[in-house]
């Protein structure tokens, strides 16, 4: 019985959690007769809100050059403010990233792999996130396939 109350519990906090469009129109001083209006027209980008999830830096690869067995060194570019998820980076100016270069020990940034390997491998055993496809970087020192 404790289980099933808990169960119970548990499914309506999960329903508590949301906050849905009307809330939020709301609670920015919209009435419920002004809803529908704002809704239909787009006012106040209502449709595009993302309530409350968290924003990242957007992190570009660009060149991956490969010291020796254990050193490779990222040159990557990283946004200067903070982005919702789904934002194009492509639609960004140059001004809008800063460049950095990070010098790293992996198993998989390594001179022993082929560029081959590396983009083959899946996009979790790369060491950060990056947001552009490992088709468009530049592989410098790593060994050639054939």
């Amino acid at each position: 019985m404790k289980l099933k109350i808990l169960l119970v519990l548990l499914f309506f906090t999960l329903l508590a959690q949301a906050q849905t469009k009307v809330i939020a129109h709301k609670s920015h001083s919209g009435s419920k007769n002004s809803f529908a209006k704002a809704y239909k027209n787009n006012l106040f980008d209502i449709s595009h809100s993302n309530f409350g999830l968290p924003e990242h830096k957007i992190i570009i690869l660009d060149t991956v050059i490969a010291v020796h067995n254990s050193l490779t060194i990222l040159k990557i570019r990283e946004s200067i403010h903070t982005y919702t998820s789904g934002v194009n980076y492509k639609n960004l100016k140059k001004s809008d990233f800063k460049f950095k270069t990070t010098m790293i020990s992996d198993s998989l940034f390594n001179e022993k792999n082929t560029v081959r390997y590396i983009k083959s491998a899946p996009p979790y055993r790369y060491p950060l996130y990056f947001l552009n496809s490992i088709d468009s970087v530049v592989f410098i020192g790593f060994k050639n396939p054939f």
